[in-house]
């Protein structure tokens, strides 16, 4: 008595092994928006049982997480017209500056 000693701490074993881990990220690999419930299905034909959660860990640990695509507001009236009466005005000038010619296709030798 009297000692401080580190006591090593019980670890509940993982549920995948590194092969199963590694079928995840090639399901997801292959098809990237593939969702996590597809995942575990094709893992349970394969005969790994796991459940959802397990797959959603596994896929957080190796940096693949779910996002949102980020709402973009609406061109308003204000903007449209805007936009319209510069395309107007810039477009006039720029066909000012193509040289025309009759189509004809002229190959050079050289």
């Amino acid at each position: 008595t009297g000692e401080l000693t580190n006591r090593k701490w019980s670890v509940r074993p993982r549920k995948t092994a590194t092969a199963d881990d590694r079928g995840i990220l090639s399901i997801i690999k292959k098809i990237p928006r593939t969702p996590v419930r597809k995942i575990r299905n094709i893992l349970q034909e394969s005969g790994v049982d796991l459940s959802m959660t397990t797959v959603h860990r596994r896929l957080h640990e190796q940096k693949y997480r779910g996002y949102t695509a980020r709402c973009k507001p609406l061109v308003s009236r204000k903007n449209r017209m805007a936009r319209l009466e510069f395309a107007k005005k810039y477009l006039k000038e720029y066909w000012k500056k193509v040289s025309w010619t009759n189509e004809t296709k002229i190959n050079i030798l050289m």
